[in-house]
């Protein structure tokens, strides 16, 4: 029997997976289901024998490398995202599969089948992530690969924005909003600025104080609102201010 883990916050992902997984010839046997950074690593800190891990990436609480990154997971992982952006990052930690939603289970039994020719032999799993860290080490480094577009969760469904189209991004405490070009607002899977700021170009955006981070695209002119502030309007009507502690640096990132 195999032991897996499921790491999803979606509970109609999560319900798909389990049914996919017992569909499959092989007998699984599902120890733990997890939906957050913080459950991964508390389960990481000590965690049960297990032969394979399936992990969505985004979670409700931040991005599970997070988690990853703190304490390695002790056995392969197949990730199971909406977002295409993080595979090299995957296959960094510890990843054998990388599977987009929505999947097939046809996809889900090619990485199923691909786990179990690498876990054929006893003593497999470490040995295949010890091989992955060293092909991973010989290879050049990526060009750093930004987001090109952001899953949105609302009710039942989740949607695409794409990132062009994003004119500025707002931080309401732990709320995260994006604001296009029509002005409609979109909630982002994030729930601090700088874990959206980290995923995206920073040729591209500006953070121009604490809480708003601008796409210089979307800058139609800027005006002087007062010493070392700034006042800039956007292609939605928007108006926002840059802080005295940033508008040297924003102004030194436009060229200007």
């Amino acid at each position: 029997m195999f032991k897996v883990i499921i790491i999803e916050d979606e509970p109609l992902a999560r319900s798909k997976l389990k049914r996919l997984l017992m569909d499959l010839t092989d007998e699984i046997s599902i120890v733990a289901e997890l939906s957050s950074v913080a459950e991964v690593s508390v389960w990481l800190a000590e965690p049960d024998e297990v032969d394979l891990i399936f992990s969505d990436i985004e979670l409700s609480d931040g991005n599970v490398f997070q988690s990853y990154q703190q304490q390695p997971p002790p056995c392969p992982v197949i990730f199971i995202t909406a977002y295409d952006d993080f595979m090299l990052k995957a296959f960094d930690n510890f990843g054998i599969g990388y599977l987009l939603k929505p999947y097939s289970s046809d996809k889900l039994q090619q990485a199923w089948h691909k786990f179990r020719q690498l876990s054929r032999q006893p003593g497999t799993e470490p040995l295949l992530v010890n091989q992955l860290q060293q092909l991973l080490q010989t290879l050049p480094a990526p060009k750093t690969r930004y987001i090109s577009r952001l899953a949105i969760r609302q009710q039942q469904q989740i949607y695409f924005l794409q990132v062009t189209d994003i004119v500025y991004i707002q931080a309401d405490g732990s709320l995260i909003m994006a604001f296009d070009e029509q002005g409609k607002r979109h909630y982002l899977p994030y729930n601090s600025l700088p874990a959206v700021e980290a995923v995206l170009d920073p040729e591209r955006f500006f953070r121009i104080n604490r809480s708003e981070l601008v796409q210089s695209q979307h800058i139609v002119r800027l005006e002087r609102y007062c010493k070392n502030t700034l006042t800039l309007y956007l292609a939605n009507s928007a108006q926002l201010k840059t802080s005295q502690s940033r508008t040297g640096d924003f102004t030194r990132w436009l060229g200007i």
